[in-house]
């Protein structure tokens, strides 16, 4: 079995999964005492980008934003109150907040422009 930090890492980074990496993180079950990774921004351009390109689905990014979302071995940059988390949520819940398309990306753009930096 692989490493959990690396099956971590594959899926911030691979929105598509494959299911043996899915069932081997599973076996580790949701606890977890440390992080073992963090999505960035960068993690979330990349994503909407491959979407805008045609590469993935709104259902796609849907789909890997809730494989994310409360996770115990994850952080996110500037936070857990803070824009990529955020953006993580609105993505994963797009039937509460917007729908995953076009003008939510530059909405996400648009935030993230404001944010370059940690706020202190």
């Amino acid at each position: 079995m692989r490493d959990r930090a690396f099956l971590v890492f594959e899926l911030i980074n691979n929105p598509l999964p494959d299911p043996v990496l899915m069932e081997e993180l599973e076996s580790y079950g949701h606890a977890c005492e440390k992080v073992l990774a963090s999505v960035t921004k960068s993690h979330v351009f990349s994503i909407l980008n491959r979407m805008e390109s045609g590469e993935l689905t709104p259902m796609d990014v849907t789909s890997w934003a809730k494989r994310l979302e409360g996770r115990e071995d994850l952080a996110f940059e500037f936070g857990e109150e803070g824009a990529v988390r955020e953006v993580v949520f609105w993505l994963a819940n797009p039937e509460i907040n917007w729908p995953v398309d076009t003008c939510l990306c530059r909405r996400i753009e648009a935030i993230f422009e404001r944010r370059k930096f940690p706020r202190d």
